[in-house]
């Protein structure tokens, strides 16, 4: 054992070294932070907004933040994300129409700018011209990689990236350590979803692959102090007829599909749940029939801590959530809900509503 390692993790703290970066979300920071050498992982199901929910707490916001004049100690950030699911162009896209709204307060769905759903206007056209720089910007930070790859190739484009950007030296007989170029960076690397990695002949099933990926992620985490942030969906064992019908629809750990490993590893495990879709009471105990419009549009999504190595767990988030955009936004806590709070979430200005500034420093 060495004291002299542990010691120098302290002095890190005590200088603030350690402190993490916003994730946009009060609760979160409080409850898990964003920082260095951990794993997280989130689960959902279809449709439930999980990669939206990845994008706003663990790129975007983040993303923002270090690029802004809260950033006081100059903290830095890198994310590697593979998008296994969507295209490059895609996730683009959607960030677009996403900031687009919190600025100006304009929806343009990612079909309508795409020419999905008929011709973009001039004025609309316009608009997300001006946001070149944005998207620029966010591309110094971001490194999206689409299209679908194997955990062997996942692990060593990420490994490159680590040799490309610090040194491996030896300590003594048995260990080795990983020294960053830059130790102000925190590189998070993200894998939307884990279920899609192709087979190798040595990892033909799809347990194979995710059990591999997640070792390796855990030596990615561990060795290079990289934060591992990854997607996953729960099986169909959540919409069992009597899970349903006793209202136990609410996620567990065994609900994540494929792999137990997964859980086993990560120290941070969250799961999103639309509770309107099986028509079952909000765990939290929000009024759902205030949090939907008269067309039956869904403005509320829960998000539950069900693991945390390092703190409490077992704690529920309300979400605001608009879809059309990909935006969540923290509701007060149910006692706190007012009946303006509602309105405003159907009506949407809660969520480019201006709130006191808790998000101007890290934690």
């Amino acid at each position: 054992m060495n004291f002299t390692n542990l010691k120098q993790d302290v002095d890190d703290g005590r200088s603030g070294k350690n402190r993490g970066i916003p994730m946009g979300f009060d609760r979160l920071n409080h409850y898990i932070g964003l920082r260095k050498k951990m794993y997280f992982l989130v689960g959902g199901l279809t449709g439930s907004g999980k990669t939206s929910l990845i994008d706003d707490a663990f790129v975007l916001n983040p993303s923002e933040w270090v690029q802004s004049k809260f950033n006081k100690k100059g903290q830095k950030l890198h994310i590697i994300y593979r998008s296994m699911e969507r295209s490059r162009n895609y996730k683009l896209g959607k960030w677009v129409a996403r900031k687009i709204f919190l600025d100006t307060g304009t929806i343009i769905p990612l079909g309508k700018l795409l020419g999905w759903t008929g011709r973009l206007s001039d004025d609309d056209y316009r608009l997300f011209l001006s946001y070149e720089k944005y998207i620029n910007d966010l591309s110094k930070i971001v490194h999206i990689i689409d299209g679908t790859e194997n955990p062997i190739g996942v692990a060593a484009q990420i490994k490159e990236y680590a040799m490309e950007n610090g040194t491996v030296v030896k300590v003594d007989k048995y260990h080795k350590r990983y020294i960053p170029n830059d130790p102000d960076t925190v590189t998070i690397v993200v894998i939307d979803h884990i279920g899609l990695l192709k087979p190798t002949k040595e990892y033909p099933s799809k347990k194979a692959r995710i059990d591999k990926m997640s070792d390796e992620l855990r030596h990615i985490r561990d060795f290079f102090g990289y934060t591992p942030v990854v997607v996953s969906q729960f099986n169909r064992e959540i919409a069992n007829i009597n899970r349903i019908r006793s209202g136990d629809v609410e996620p567990q750990l065994e609900d994540f599909k494929d792999s137990s490993n997964t859980q086993d590893d990560a120290d941070v495990v969250l799961a999103l749940f639309d509770p309107m879709r099986y028509k079952v009471e909000d765990p939290s105990g929000y009024d759902l029939s205030r949090l939907r419009d008269q067309w039956g549009a869904k403005y509320f999504r829960s998000l539950r801590l069900i693991k945390n190595s390092y703190g409490e767990d077992d704690v529920r988030v309300g979400l605001g959530f608009l879809g059309q955009v990909g935006l969540f936004k923290e509701l007060p806590k149910k006692r706190e809900m007012t009946d303006s709070d509602y309105d405003d979430v159907v009506d949407k200005t809660f969520f480019i509503k201006e709130e006191d500034d808790n998000y101007g420093s890290n934690y």
